[in-house]
C-alpha cells in the first residue's frame, strides 16, 4: 500500500528503473527519470521525499545532479541515496562530498534498498521533528523577547506615572506609552466636573471627542474593528490602530493597556483626593485667618470694655461718698454702706475678668487646627 512517501528514481538504464519501480511502487509513491535534467524539471513542480540516483549517467552524472540539488535552497533538504556499480572508496567519498546520505552498490537486493530507504526516512522524519521543535523554540524565544520588551515599556510607563503631578504630564505619559507600542489614539480625563481630551497632535477634533463620549459608556474594554477603548470612572483611552492582523500581538497589547489604564485610574483618583485635600486645607486656612482676626478684635474690645467698666464703678464709688456727706449719715453708717459697695464692686470686676481665659482657649483651638494642617503652632 502506497505510504505517500515520494521517491524519485534517476537512472539512464530503463531496466534498472523498471526493477526499482516494481519493487517500490507498492510501498512508496515512485516516479522515475532517464536523466538528471528531466528530474530537475520535475522537481520544479513536485518535490520528492527521497532521490535514488545512478552515478554513471551521460550528460549529467549522479554526483553532479546531487550537487545541483544541494545548492538549491528549495531542494537541498531532500536526501539522496546513490545506486551505482562503482563500489570503491573513492566513489563513496565523492558521493559523500556531493551531499549524499547513503550508497547502494549494484547489483542490489530489494531488502537492502528497502532497509536503507526506511533508515533515511526515519532520519528525515527526525530532522523534520527537530526542525519543528527548533522553529517552535525560536518562536517561543521571539515571543518571550517580545513580551520582555513590552513589559519594559509598561514598567517604564508605570514609573513615569508615579511621579506625574499634573494632568498634562499624565496625558503625555499615556501618549508616550501608546507610541512605544506603535499605537495611535487619544486620552480623556474627567476630574472635578471638568474634562480634558488630547491626542498626539494636541487637542482632539470635535469628532474624536464625540467618539470618546460614546465609547466611554460601552464598558471597561470595548473593541470595534481596529479600535479599542479602555474605560474607567476618570479616564478613557481610545486606540485607533490595534494590530488585528496579528491576533497574538493584539491580545498582548490589550492586556498591557488594560493594566496601564487601571493604574492610570488609580493615579487620577490620588490626584483628585490630593486636590480636594489641598482645597480643604485652603478653606481651613482662611477660617483660621478669620479666627485670628476675630480673636484680636474681640480681645481689644474686651480690654477696653473691662477698663471702662472698672473706671465707671470707681467713679460711682467716689460720687456715692459725696452723696453720703449731704445726707447727714453717721460715719459708721457711711462706712457700712461703703464696705458693701466695695465688696460687690470687687466681685463684679472678678466675674467679668474672663477675657484671658477665652483668648487662651481660642489660641489652643487655633494651634490644634494648624497642627492638623501640618503648619505647626
Amino acid at each position: 500500500m502506497d505510504s505517500g512517501y515520494k521517491v524519485f528514481v534517476v537512472d539512464d538504464a530503463s531496466v534498472n528503473r523498471r526493477i526499482l519501480e516494481s519493487a517500490l511502487e507498492k510501498i512508496y509513491d515512485v516516479e522515475s527519470f532517464a536523466s538528471g535534467s528531466a528530474c530537475l524539471d520535475r522537481m520544479r513542480q513536485k518535490l520528492p521525499d527521497l532521490l535514488l540516483l545512478d552515478v554513471d549517467m551521460p550528460e549529467m552524472d549522479g554526483f553532479t545532479l546531487c550537487r545541483h540539488i544541494k545548492a538549491n535552497a528549495t531542494t537541498q533538504h531532500v536526501p539522496v541515496i546513490f545506486v551505482s556499480a562503482l563500489d570503491d572508496l573513492e566513489s563513496r567519498l565523492a558521493g559523500y562530498d556531493a551531499g549524499g546520505a547513503d550508497f547502494i552498490a549494484k547489483p542490489f537486493s530489494f531488502p537492502e534498498v528497502k532497509k536503507k530507504i526506511e533508515i533515511v526516512q526515519r532520519v528525515s522524519e527526525e530532522k523534520s521533528r527537530l526542525r519543528g521543535q527548533l522553529d517552535e523554540s525560536e518562536m517561543l524565544t521571539s515571543l518571550v523577547m517580545s513580551n520582555l520588551d513590552e513589559y519594559a515599556v509598561l514598567v517604564k510607563f508605570l514609573r513615569a506615572l508615579n511621579v506625574c503631578e499634573q494632568l498634562d504630564a499624565v496625558a503625555a505619559a499615556v501618549l508616550d506609552l501608546l507610541s512605544s507600542f506603535g499605537l495611535k489614539g487619544a486620552v480623556q480625563f474627567r476630574l472635578a466636573g471638568e474634562e480634558m481630551t488630547v491626542d498626539h497632535q494636541g487637542q482632539v477634533t470635535p469628532l474624536e471627542a464625540s467618539i470618546i463620549a460614546h465609547v466611554r459608556t460601552l464598558g471597561s474594554i470595548a473593541t470595534f474593528k481596529n479600535r479599542a477603548a479602555f474605560n474607567f470612572e476618570h479616564a478613557t483611552v481610545l486606540v485607533s490602530n490595534m494590530p488585528i492582523e496579528d491576533p497574538d500581538l493584539c491580545g498582548r497589547l490589550r492586556d498591557h493597556l488594560a493594566i496601564a489604564v487601571e493604574t492610570l485610574e488609580a493615579r487620577l483618583q490620588a490626584l483628585q483626593m490630593r486636590s480636594e485635600r489641598d482645597a480643604a486645607k485652603a478653606d481651613i486656612g482662611e477660617v483660621l485667618q478669620g479666627l485670628a482676626r476675630v480673636m484680636h478684635d474681640s480681645g481689644e474690645k474686651y480690654r477696653l470694655a473691662h477698663e471702662l467698666g472698672a473706671t465707671t464703678i470707681y467713679q460711682l464709688q467716689d460720687e456715692l461718698r459725696g452723696v453720703f456727706a449731704s445726707l447727714g449719715m453717721s460715719e459708721a453708717q457711711e462706712d457700712a454702706i461703703q464696705a458693701i459697695i466695695e465688696t460687690k464692686t470687687d466681685r463684679l470686676v472678678e466675674l467679668y475678668d474672663f477675657g484671658g481665659e477665652i483668648e487662651k482657649t481660642l489660641a489652643a483651638l487655633r494651634g490644634r487646627l494648624n497642627h492638623a494642617l501640618g503648619k505647626g503652632h
